[in-house]
């Protein structure tokens, strides 16, 4: 009988060891199917639609990284060795984020509101393809995808700031009570009377709360819990959990075990914690339960899900400065208006509410600028209690010279150089509108029609609050001055900073150098050894400007941006220093009056973008000898005003992709020779008003995909010819206020999806629907006579 029972437990152990091996084995084999899956699709994807094209390419880079996972049994053992239902879980989001992929291609190039959501929904899959992979892939990835890291190291440093400072001021408790209210409370009334009125809503099981960090969400959920209609409807089942950056489920069930005085001691896994929490939340019976989950970072997403039980009356409220756009319901809470922020403020910065000596007119310019902001107005406040009237005067003048936003456009430029992304990253802004969903910047697309294909970002803007750009200045200059790598300096009266003047003979190691000049500035320059810059911002106020002579000796510069912030054009000299710099891939000239000199910067072997924004031209282009260029990729002449004429030699940069003439009023025609831009794929021609129409020769423009001629009133006809453009997939042509009819020969255009119009334009391309079988005739409303409309209206 021994011998039997030892046996049979051989037996038993045998067996189990083989279930064990065979759950693994099964699991592998499906995360394997769908892991190809998903990369063939990311790459046909990728080769098929320009939308999302550096969104895949970075999922790609992701997928390759986890590939050599599979082929070493222990390491795909250990990544596996999670609860059953986690990875059959993840599975499945594998095979749903194929779906997504697939989608892509469906989404208009023009929808801009459809492509911020879908481009979270790609960020949200490579997240959770490296936060399940994590401890795998470390050594893994590759030098590109640690430099898109540091792309954002800023934004977590931030994150990480804010948090402990609202941590602080904000009274957390360790149990799973609702903790106090603050002293004050101002301008939450009605977003509390909106989020309760979202909550309650019977199909609403999660309801996300989400804002910058210090904008109340903390403070306007604990008022929620405090108000007497949702103490009636949950009673004492409302639980508070403040969930950091590394707390894990079974944490915050344990937590929540502890508060119901149940020991729970024993839970050996996230699964089986969630078990016992559903099954004892169902043991309570018919009572509403309520759970508020506060501070929710983006890593942390999954636990709201894990914690998304099938309970009737069972509610989940979190807060975030993070979207999550999967679970449907968001309050996005707004800043204060007006007179609630200046009723806070008054109350950190006055004693007993009274203003003393300060005038009022310098209270309320204060107040503007904290922008609404209740932790700015709070800290701001604080630190001027007590302060005399110069103070106020000096802190308020430093900030109102500080510029306010940033074209989009520039932003990009910047990264894409110095991140090394490629080339496709120019063409997009899905980083920004990463950065959006971490609310960390306000991206600001100041057209209805306004598209991020094809990467014509001059229209989009970049906003951030004063306190966080300051945050962010600040935790870049921790760093001895030598060893910075993002250095900005301020100059002032001609009052160079005296390390600059004192500076040593050992190079500066910064990479991004940003100098900023007021009025009075007189151009004399000290000598700065700063050969590893790649991007130079130039930001000036002055009349007249002499680029510094120390520009020579970088070598290695890659971008450089010069932008006039004065009431005039600036005067800009000296501009043949820049004929040296080899490297050079990116140039932006922004309210600058351009002189003759231009010509050194028409001859760089390597510059692959041009962007001529609000300059005053004048005859600068038409004396250009020869444009050489031929690495030229973009070039982009926005909002010159006086420009007349675009000089015919630009039309033999065989290798331009994308040419934008925008904004330039005084324009009646194009070269003829237009159509020997053989690689062009992109055209703008918008807000042109005195174009009378497109040259005969566009029909040349074999590459063609994307064409936009809103809004240039004069055009009367397009080329006859135009047919041929048999790669063309999108026209918009909204405002074109002249055109009477179209020429037949557009039923050639087989390839066309999308006309993006006007309703009166609207009726010339119905009559070509059945020709054009595959076609969207897309409807908007003309901005012009919308702000005409509004104009009138008060």
């Amino acid at each position: 009988m021994p011998a039997r029972f030892e046996q049979m437990v051989w037996i038993v152990f045998l067996m189990c060891l083989c279930v064990e091996m065979i759950a693994p084995n099964a699991n592998e084999a499906a995360l394997r199917t769908v892991m190809v899956e998903l990369l063939n699709t990311v790459v046909f994807e990728t080769k098929r639609t320009a939308k999302f094209r550096t969104l895949l390419k970075r999922i790609e880079r992701t997928l390759k990284n986890i590939e050599p996972i599979f082929y070493g049994y222990e390491r795909l053992r250990k990544v596996l060795y999670r609860p059953e239902d986690e990875t059959k879980m993840f599975i499945y989001y594998v095979a749903n984020g194929k779906e997504v992929v697939m989608e892509c291609s469906e989404i208009k190039c023009w929808n801009v509101y459809k492509k911020f959501h879908h481009a979270n929904k790609l960020i949200g899959l490579d997240n959770m393809l490296l936060s399940f992979f994590q401890s795998e892939l470390q050594d893994n990835l590759s030098s590109s995808r640690r430099s898109l890291f540091e792309l954002y190291a800023l934004g977590d440093k931030l994150d990480q700031v804010l948090a402990a400072v609202t941590k602080q001021t904000g009274g957390f408790s360790d149990s799973c009570s609702v903790p106090g209210l603050p002293d004050v409370i101002i301008g939450l009334d009605f977003h509390l009377q909106e989020l309760k009125r979202m909550l309650l809503k019977d199909e609403t099981q999660i309801v996300t709360v989400s804002a910058p960090g210090g904008c109340g969400k903390t403070t306007l959920v604990k008022m929620l819990c405090h108000d007497n209609e949702i103490k009636g409807i949950f009673g004492d089942n409302i639980f508070y959990v403040t969930v950091s950056r590394t707390t894990s489920i079974k944490t915050i069930i344990q937590k929540l075990f502890a508060h119901f005085h149940v020991n729970h001691c024993e839970l050996q896994t996230d699964e089986e914690a969630k078990n016992q929490l559903e099954n004892f939340m169902r043991q309570m019976g018919s009572k509403n339960i309520l759970l508020v989950l506060d501070d929710v970072w983006s890593e942390s997403e999954s636990l709201i899900q894990d914690l998304k039980f099938p309970i009737s009356g069972y509610k989940i409220l979190v807060t975030s400065r993070f979207l999550f756009s999967r679970f449907g319901s968001t309050y996005e809470l707004t800043l204060l208006n007006d007179q609630d922020a200046k009723t806070l403020f008054c109350s950190s910065a006055f004693h007993n509410m009274n203003s003393v000596n300060v005038p009022d007119d310098l209270v309320n310019k204060m107040v503007k600028y904290c922008k609404g902001f209740p932790l700015a107005l709070t800290v701001i406040g604080a630190s001027l209690c007590g302060q005399n009237v110069v103070k106020w005067r000096s802190t308020l003048k430093k900030w109102s010279e500080e510029d306010e936003k940033i074209t989009a456009s520039a932003l990009m430029d910047m990264w894409v150089e110095s991140y090394n992304l490629d080339d496709e990253g120019m063409y997009t802004s899905e980083y920004l509108l990463e950065l959006s969903s971490r609310n960390l910047l306000n991206l600001v697309v100041t057209r209805k029609d306004g598209s991020e294909l094809e990467g014509y970002c001059n229209e989009h803007y970049v906003t951030q609050h004063d306190l966080l750009r300051d945050l962010g200045i600040h935790l870049s200059s921790q760093d001895p001055i030598s060893q910075r790598t993002r250095l900005l300096i301020e100059i002032y009266k001609n009052q160079i900073p005296t390390w600059w003047i004192q500076q040593k003979q050992e190079p500066m190691a910064a990479r991004l150098l940003s100098i900023t000049t007021d009025e009075s500035f007189s151009s004399i320059w000290y000598d700065l050894n700063a050969p590893n810059v790649e991007v130079l911002v130039l930001n000036i106020r002055s009349r007249k400007y002499e680029i510094p002579s120390f520009i020579k000796k970088m070598n290695k510069l890659k971008v450089l941006i010069i932008t006039s912030y004065g009431t005039f054009p600036c005067e800009l000299h000296e501009l043949q220093f820049v004929s040296s710099l080899t490297n050079l891939k990116r140039i932006r000239l922004e309210h600058l009056s351009l002189s003759h000199s231009i010509q050194s910067i028409l001859d760089l072997y390597e510059l692959k973008k041009l962007s001529i924004i609000m300059c005053e031209i004048g005859s600068a282009l038409a004396s250009c000898r020869n444009v050489t260029l031929p690495n030229l990729l973009e070039l982009e002449i926005d909002r010159c005003y006086d420009l007349m004429e675009i000089p015919s030699e630009f039309c033999s940069l065989k290798n331009v992709k994308k040419l934008s003439i925008t904004n330039c009023h005084e324009i009646d025609s194009l070269p003829k020779e237009l159509g020997s831009l053989s690689s062009l794929e992109v055209l703008r021609i918008h807000s042109c008003t005195r174009l009378v129409r497109l040259p005969d020769s566009i029909r040349f423009l074999s590459n063609l995909v994307f064409l936009d001629i809103s809004d240039c009133l004069s055009i009367s006809m397009l080329p006859h010819q135009i047919g041929e453009l048999n790669g063309l997939r999108v026209i918009k042509m909204s405002g074109c206020r002249g055109l009477e009819e179209l020429p037949d020969s557009v039923i050639d255009l087989c390839l066309l999806e999308d006309v993006i119009c006007d309703e009166e334009t609207s009726y010339l391309w119905s009559y070509y629907e059945e020709d054009l079988c595959d076609l969207n005739i897309n409807t908007v409303e003309d901005d012009r006579f919308a702000n005409f409309m509004k104009i009138v209206s008060h």
